[in-house]
């Protein structure tokens, strides 16, 4: 399945590249260098690596985790984020086996903890997983979370559906995600609404509530 994964990540960059190739364009017209944004995340095993990604925050920028209308954000980043477009180059760290099209997203080392991240002894980070397509607009939620550091309320819940995707993982459940993924591209209220909550609710009780106060979709 690896192997798949990192043939199938090697043919969609050869298939994307004339696109990447406008994209680093307008990038570095409206953003200048860097064109690419890295950032020491952990993977399998524990093990870090580098992620790789087209940058949509000015440089310098300081903390990792941004807001809703964070000013650090440039124009271009708003629209390659809007599209998840500046996650495509993350088909490197798959190429590189260090992540699949399918897993929960990898943390910076400032907020792992060992004890938490059981889930990375099983299984790979991943592009995409249900807390992606769930929490797609996270820097609103941040936002309405509020207080000095919202994003450890949330990241509890992101480490609940690791937990519960590492799992129930099958090749059935993946090819559900890529589909839920794309749907989420295009109508993201109805992916999250129709598919994704009612397959876990039942079985992830205890983050309904966090669903219910801080997303749209109940």
């Amino acid at each position: 399945m690896d192997l798949i994964s990192r043939s199938i990540a090697f043919l969609s960059l050869i298939i994307l590249s004339p696109f990447l190739i406008i994209i680093s364009f307008f990038c570095l017209i409206f953003q200048g260098y860097p064109i690419f944004f890295t950032q020491q995340r952990v993977g399998h095993n524990y093990k870090p690596f580098m992620i790789y990604k087209f940058r949509t925050m000015v440089n310098n920028a300081g903390e990792s985790i941004s807001y809703q209308n964070d000013s650090r954000v440039t124009f271009m980043g708003k629209i390659l984020r809007k599209a998840k477009i500046d996650e495509i180059p993350q088909l490197i760290n798959i190429i590189k086996g260090e992540m699949r099209f399918i897993g929960p997203r990898p943390e910076i080392p400032e907020y792992f903890e060992k004890s938490k991240f059981k889930f990375l002894k099983k299984i790979k980070p991943g592009i995409s997983d249900f807390a992606s397509i769930i929490l797609r607009n996270e820097s609103h939620i941040l936002e309405k979370i509020g207080g000095q550091d919202p994003y450890k309320k949330l990241l509890p819940i992101k480490i609940k559906l690791a937990d519960y995707y590492a799992i129930k993982k099958s090749f059935l459940l993946d090819l559900k995600l890529v589909i839920f993924t794309v749907v989420a591209l295009l109508f993201p209220y109805s992916s999250v609404k129709v598919f994704v909550l009612p397959m876990i609710s039942d079985e992830v009780p205890d983050i309904h509530i966090f669903f219910k106060k801080y997303l749209e979709y109940q």
